[in-house]
């Protein structure tokens, strides 16, 4: 592999800046930037990764492209092995946790590395890993990387992220740039709007109406400011938590931590209905019943003459064959890819769906469909993910199905089309599912919106974020060159 004309630029500049943040879309080549800057910088060098399936991934590849022997640490990896392993050691690609805890442990010293690489810095925020392993990286005086396809569009996240990783400048390149223009893979953006069927927007409707009752007694209880539904989201009743808890012990704050919770699961049934369907609903329902502890918002709900009502004309709309609008849409552009020779990934935001959708994809023609999913719940072990991401690449099957374990940093150069089960409201998720496409060649983008629910405005408002992050982006990185010109003229940064 050769380096592009971009990638060199951005290389060097790191080389030449010190501790940086290099912000790329993904298929530009972050990987291959850090490897240019880990050859040059040589010595013990520690590549962090957030997710086991992707450190598998980054370690194989690192291998290749740095040409160290490549040690890799994750939670499989037991504390003893670890140690032992550690002092001789070139290369180490690991997930943060673990270097944590040996940090912590005194297993690993930062102090015997020349270069600490954060890959998905934008995690770097909070009581996430990378804050700490940061602090330590930084009180090492190791040379520090981030990478990044999408910071966020808040100025001071941005800032927090470079502050908690010790980045004295930050790198910024897209397709638009004059280095990087003539390498760019177009991908298509496309939205697909679909309309609920009359059964679930009836369905929808008696819920709102559970909601809507839930909500006049937070009102009357104090806590919320108006019965009005457009008010309530997850967001604003999580919210309320704390001002309730902050009035107990209390009847009236006893209370409204109750409707504050019927309210929630009234708000997540009716998400699901929209975005997953009918049957998915019903799955909801039936985990609350089968609970063995139910709280008295649960079973208030579950008492509520209503419920039984609208579980039974769930239960006669799936015995119907009425499905979410947009399976079939799914299906049609999956299938029309397939008969393209074209493979696809699907991001779905449930567990449940990615069942759904991987059973119901593998029934078409042509459509070989496997899932990627996460750890938790029963789900698919280290091994397992990167074994179906390797028969992927190989092209055993054209279709994979992934929750959101599949959107940080995936090497599938290959995907000609990836479909949103759901809009995002992220536009960190929007950018990396994207760019899922497009790394070798044009792509296509499908986005799947019902009308009249949470996934049009989340369509608007990750697209709104995605605008306002390019240009906080440069902002940024124009700020940080300000300030190191100052620098070096001898004024105040």
């Amino acid at each position: 592999m050769e380096a592009r004309e971009y990638q060199e630029n951005a290389a060097n500049a790191i080389l030449a800046e010190g501790n940086s943040l290099l912000v790329m879309p993904t298929a530009m080549g972050k990987t291959f930037v850090a490897a240019i800057v880990m050859k040059k910088l040589g010595g013990k060098q520690l590549f962090l990764v957030p997710t086991k399936p992707l450190a598998v991934q980054q370690a194989r590849r690192l291998e290749e492209l740095v040409g160290k022997k490549t040690l890799l640490v994750t939670g499989e990896v037991s504390p003893a092995v670890r140690t032992e392993s550690y002092g001789t050691a070139e290369l180490i690609v690991a997930t943060p946790q673990c270097i944590e805890n040996d940090l912590l442990a005194r297993r690993i010293r930062l102090q015997d590395f020349r270069l600490v690489v954060f890959d998905e810095a934008h995690r770097a925020v909070g009581d996430y890993a990378y804050v700490f392993i940061g602090a330590q990286a930084k009180a090492a005086g190791c040379f520090i990387l981030g990478l990044t396809a999408s910071p966020s569009s808040v100025k001071q996240k941005i800032l927090d992220v470079c502050e908690n990783l010790g980045v004295k400048h930050v790198e910024v390149k897209n397709e638009d740039d004059e280095d990087a223009r003539k390498y760019a893979k177009e991908v298509l953006l496309e939205w697909e709007f679909v309309d609920l069927p009359p059964q679930l927007v009836t369905l929808r409707e008696r819920l709102r109406h559970l909601l809507s009752e839930a909500l006049q007694e937070l009102k009357d209880y104090g806590f919320f400011p108006s019965a009005d539904l457009k008010k309530a989201n997850k967001s604003t009743l999580l919210a309320l938590r704390g001002p309730i808890l902050a009035q107990t012990p209390n009847a009236i704050a006893y209370k409204a931590l109750s409707s504050q919770a019927r309210a929630l699961n009234i708000v997540h049934a009716i998400d699901l209905l929209e975005s997953q369907g009918v049957a998915a609903f019903v799955d909801f329902l039936d985990g609350m019943q089968t609970r063995d502890k139910k709280s008295k918002a649960v079973q208030k709900l579950l008492a509520d003459p209503l419920v039984a009502i609208i579980k039974r004309d769930a239960l006669a709309a799936i015995k119907e064959g009425v499905e979410h609008p947009k399976l079939p849409k799914l299906r049609e552009i999956v299938a029309h890819a397939a008969a393209e020779g074209k493979s696809s990934i699907v991001f779905a935001h449930y567990r449940s769906s990615v069942d759904e959708i991987e059973r119901e994809l593998n029934l078409l023609p042509g459509v070989k469909a496997r899932q990627l999913v996460g750890r938790g719940n029963e789900g698919m072990t280290q091994k397992q993910q990167a074994a179906a991401i390797d028969a992927f690449r190989a092209g055993d099957f054209n279709a994979l199905v992934a929750t959101s374990v599949g959107e940080e940093g995936l090497d599938i150069p290959s995907v000609d089309l990836v479909v949103f089960f759901e809009a995002v409201p992220s536009e960190i998720r929007l950018i990396q599912r994207r760019g899922r496409a497009g790394r070798v060649k044009a792509g296509n983008v499908v986005v799947l919106v019902t009308r009249d629910t949470k996934d049009e405005g989340f369509l608007w408002i990750s697209r709104r974020k995605e605008k306002e992050m390019h240009r906080v982006l440069r902002t940024v990185e124009g700020d940080f060159k300000a300030g190191a010109k100052q620098e070096t003229l001898g004024g105040a940064p």
